[in-house]
């Protein structure tokens, strides 16, 4: 059994009722595979010391899934795009403003073959990488409103 605990910043795990070690959750695959496939690594040497399947995993104590949850959160944080103001393009660059979940964002995209990922059937769901190394995902292309996806369109 596989229990997670916080210490101030730190996360802690205590398997089978060993020592805790402090520890990082990650996804297998962070962008396609969400939800599925967690990590456990010891925040020291980076060795994988657990792997669950998913925050449902039996092998998870049911009083540390919201302690994973938020912990996944953390790593994970991506802005949702939910409209597009301005897109351009200027010497190879590509240039948003966009409404997210968190606010308005202005960023710039290069190399949109790389840092563009189209996934879900039809390639709906869009995950864009900035110049800077952010990511902000569109969850559906199809629910944003034409005019917006006429502007990523535009762009990418």
């Amino acid at each position: 059994m596989i229990e997670l605990t916080r210490e101030s910043d730190a996360l802690l795990a205590r398997i089978d009722g060993s020592e805790a070690v402090e520890v990082r959750l990650v996804y297998a695959r962070p962008v396609s595979g969400r939800d599925s496939e967690i990590s456990i690594l010891d925040a020291k040497s980076k060795e994988e010391v657990a792997w669950l399947n998913s925050i449902e995993d039996e092998n998870l104590a049911p009083e540390s899934r919201e302690i994973a949850v938020e912990a996944l959160a953390e790593r994970y944080r991506i802005n949702r795009i939910e409209s597009i103001e301005t897109s351009f393009v200027s010497h190879g660059h590509r240039h948003l403003k966009v409404e997210t979940n968190r606010g308005h964002r202005y960023f710039n995209l290069k190399e949109p073959g790389k840092n563009v990922t189209r996934l879900g059937k039809n390639g709906d769901r869009v995950v864009i990488r900035d110049s800077m190394g952010n990511r902000y995902e569109i969850e559906s292309v199809e629910n944003l409103d034409a005019e917006s996806r006429a502007k990523l369109e535009k762009v990418i």
